[in-house]
């Protein structure tokens, strides 16, 4: 792929992950991962190899779009520090601890986990009036920091920024939509720290452009436009409806499910 075709694609992407960032709260991997993932297959990159920088390189894109989002969540009263003190810890510590696993595992089990999740959640907020709550609020003590560690975890597996299960373990708590969507993109700054600083030390670069996993080139693409999308999505969100919200982060989590885990079986 040649420098131009690069950077479109990435500014392609980071716009399309940025909205995504600012609307719903997810942290904009289901775009970037699968986007710089084909990039680099056609770019003549083992499959393995690609997934791994694919996903290391849409964490370390997250923070501005994630600061941006949180930032304008927070002044619409969705969210507040509150939820990083509490939250954070238990986030950061799984992200790290899969950082430095995911080099030793096989790129297409990480494929296929993340498509996965992603066709099993698009169901449940597809028909977010079939599904009601499982409790009144969000976990405490013990579970709370268990509930962190998982959506580490899965974050540094699958290179999204927690969005996606802080927005899931919210709402199944009972936290509207909005307010949901409000911890989603804090979840974002918790995650992108951790995991940048690990993806840029867990595993030696292939290529001169490359910071351990991180792909420079497509992150200087996709991080800027990603940050000036979310700031227009993160201002869009409070206007629209939960219920539609909810549907559009379920065409989102099903399309790229469907992607994903058809270049696994590939």
């Amino acid at each position: 792929m040649d420098i131009a075709a690069s950077i479109a694609l990435g500014c392609a992407a980071g716009s399309g992950a940025g909205l995504l960032a600012g609307l719903i709260g997810i942290g904009g991997g289901i775009v970037v991962v699968p986007v710089v993932y084909y990039g680099l297959l056609n770019s003549g990159v083992p499959p393995d190899e690609a997934v791994h920088v694919a996903v290391a390189t849409s964490l370390a894109a997250i923070l501005p779009a994630a600061i941006v989002s949180f930032l304008a969540h927070r002044r619409a009263g969705n969210t507040d520090f509150v939820f990083l003190w509490e939250w954070g810890p238990g986030i950061a510590v799984g992200v790290v601890v899969a950082q430095f696993t995911a080099p030793h595992v096989r790129g297409s089990l990480m494929t296929a986990t993340f498509a996965v999740l992603c066709l099993i959640f698009a169901v449940r907020f597809a028909f977010p009036q079939r599904f009601r709550p499982f409790a009144d609020q969000p976990p405490s003590g013990g579970f709370r920091h268990m509930a962190g560690l998982g959506i580490g975890l899965s974050s540094g597996f699958a290179g999204i920024g927690g969005g996606i299960l802080t927005n899931i373990v919210m709402t199944l708590s009972g936290l509207p939509m909005h307010k949901s969507i409000g911890r989603a993109a804090a979840a974002g700054v918790v995650v992108s720290v951790p995991a940048t600083i690990a993806a840029a030390l867990a595993s030696k670069a292939n290529h001169p452009l490359e910071l351990g996993s991180i792909d420079i080139t497509m992150w200087a693409c996709i991080a800027p436009a990603q940050a000036v999308a979310a700031w227009f999505g993160a201002r869009l969100a409070p206007a629209i409806s939960a219920e539609y919200l909810s549907r559009v982060f379920a065409i989102a989590l099903s399309v790229t499910g469907v992607i994903m885990l058809h270049s696994s079986l590939a």
